[in-house]
């Protein structure tokens, strides 16, 4: 099978051939792997696009998560609203919250703040990539991608400020929740009308495990459910790496195909309580984390680290289809090569069904 025949089919709650091996590479990683400073991949398209082909063409048996894409990190969906965006020199944009009282209404993706450049740059690379790689990969081959609704609403208001007001004025987070639910389904109708009718999309909100069960069910849910509901025929991962293992049984609730969870999440715990309803996509470690020693990681791990940490992984994961291997959020900065490497050979020794 192929890497993409592989996808759809645990997507699917399949068994393909051998578990899917995914690489999570984002902006700081690839600007790191293309020796470029951040704000130069951040801000530039043509070398951002340079980076994420010269990472593809490094391991080309594999797909690469997202893939190949106008990668803004969490810039884009905020900046509709008027936040400023500074991008230092290196590292991700810093985002300044704005009035929430100025966020009145949904984004217009062709006017406002970077989503047009965006969508500009979707454009670019749709032009200028290699034809082989949306016939092998479908990148950006009915493809989006977009920040979620609480992610949007806290960057662009302040987390403090969202998560006080599900305290003290629920109403008005419902309105903010509504106004920046409405922005995610404009922004991904703009990339479909690009890339053509929805095949796969991610929806990225790690906000989402950051909240009690109780106001996970009455501030996330809904507006979830509507996103994933209005792209239903088109393969939907949500992606959350912060810790959602309180979450669990109402994870599945959101209608997604596939959920990208966190390196806290137990894998054994995820598999027995939501494996027979969506494909889990996940969850070695890429850095230190609590709980978590640094020989378990990407990062830090030895080969041999590595090797037995996928295997544990993949053999818990695997069992009945709907799995795939990759890092529970992106890459970090300076993981080693050999190790990403031994992470897709792993999937090929442990993998087999």
């Amino acid at each position: 099978m192929t890497p993409l025949q592989r996808f759809k089919t645990a997507a699917k709650l399949g068994r393909p051939d051998q578990v899917p091996v995914i690489p999570f590479a984002t902006g700081h990683y690839l600007a790191w792997f293309g020796g470029l400073d951040q704000k130069d991949y951040w801000t530039d398209p043509i070398k951002r696009l340079k980076s994420q082909l010269k990472f593809q063409s490094k391991f080309p048996e594999v797909m690469l998560y997202p893939g190949i894409w106008p990668d803004y990190g969490t810039a884009v969906e905020p900046s509709a609203f008027g936040v400023k965006i500074d991008w230092p020199q290196n590292s991700p944009a810093m985002i300044h919250p704005v009035d929430a009282k100025s966020i009145e209404e949904p984004a217009d993706p062709w006017k406002d703040g970077l989503i047009p450049k965006a969508l500009e740059d979707y454009q670019y690379i749709l032009k200028n990539m290699p034809s082989h790689y949306k016939e092998k990969y479908e990148y950006l081959d009915g493809w989006a991608i977009s920040l979620g609704p609480v992610d949007t609403a806290a960057l662009s208001a302040g987390y403090n400020i969202l998560f006080d007001k599900f305290y003290t004025d629920p109403k008005e987070a419902h309105r903010l929740l509504g106004i920046t639910t409405e922005t995610v389904i404009r922004y991904v109708k703009a990339q479909e009308k690009i890339g053509g009718k929805l095949k796969r999309y991610i929806i990225a909100d790690d906000s989402s495990g950051l909240i009690s069960l109780e106001h996970f069910k009455e501030f996330v849910l809904p507006y979830m459910k509507k996103i994933f509901a209005t792209f239903s025929y088109a393969i939907g991962i949500f992606h959350c790496d912060s810790n959602t293992s309180h979450l669990l049984d109402s994870i599945p609730e959101i209608g997604m195909d596939i959920f990208n969870f966190g390196p806290e999440v137990n894998i054994k715990e995820i598999k027995s309580k939501i494996g027979d309803k969506v494909c889990l996509l996940g969850n070695i470690p890429p850095i230190d984390i609590a709980k978590i020693p640094p020989s378990n990681t990407l990062y830090k791990g030895t080969v041999e680290d590595i090797d037995r940490i996928c295997k544990y992984v993949i053999e818990t994961g695997k069992p009945g289809g709907g799995y795939m291997l990759t890092t529970g959020s992106g890459m970090a900065t300076g993981t080693p090569l050999e190790n990403i490497d031994t992470m897709i050979k792993a999937g090929e020794k442990y993998g087999k069904y």
